[in-house]
């Protein structure tokens, strides 16, 4: 079992660096939404952040339900991703946030459906300064107006 956990840690952190570095915030959303999509844990794992890099090596060793990344409403939004995505902006914690869905009375709808809600976006960070990968923190709900006033641009 701890070898199981070790073989995975190893795998997730060269997969890491080779897949994440210096990639842009929509390509690396895109990725992870694209993992979501196929429910591939795989295809996620390699955009983690630090602080979710345990998380993702215990479902790739098999010691964490994949469920806990593809159930609820997160999950759903995620899961059923149209391929469609708004544009990366930043909000004042540095965080590149990528909405890809609407929180709607039913649940998750895409973002051209016309449906009311918040947006349900991608949020990614950078570890530290000196980090040039962009990681996999959540997808967190984001009012549109707070989308609308977040800064285009680092």
């Amino acid at each position: 079992m701890k070898l199981k956990a070790l073989t995975a840690c190893a795998l997730f952190a060269t997969v890491t660096a080779a897949t994440a570095q210096d990639q842009t915030p929509g390509s690396v959303a895109s990725a992870i939404l694209n993992g979501y999509a196929r429910q591939d844990v795989t295809m996620i794992a390699p955009y983690s952040n630090e602080t979710n890099a345990n998380f993702f090596a215990r479902l790739l060793a098999g010691d964490e339900s994949p469920s806990e990344l593809f159930d609820g409403t997160r999950g759903e939004a995620g899961t059923g991703w149209d391929g469609k995505s708004l544009a990366v902006r930043y909000n004042d914690r540095g965080q590149a946030i990528i909405p890809f869905a609407i929180e709607a009375a039913n649940g998750p709808a895409g973002l051209f459906s016309g449906a009311d809600g918040r947006y349900m976006a991608i949020v990614l960070t950078l570890d530290g300064p000196q980090d040039t990968s962009w990681g996999f923190e959540d997808i967190n709900y984001i009012a549109r107006s707070d989308y609308a006033a977040m800064a285009e641009s680092r």
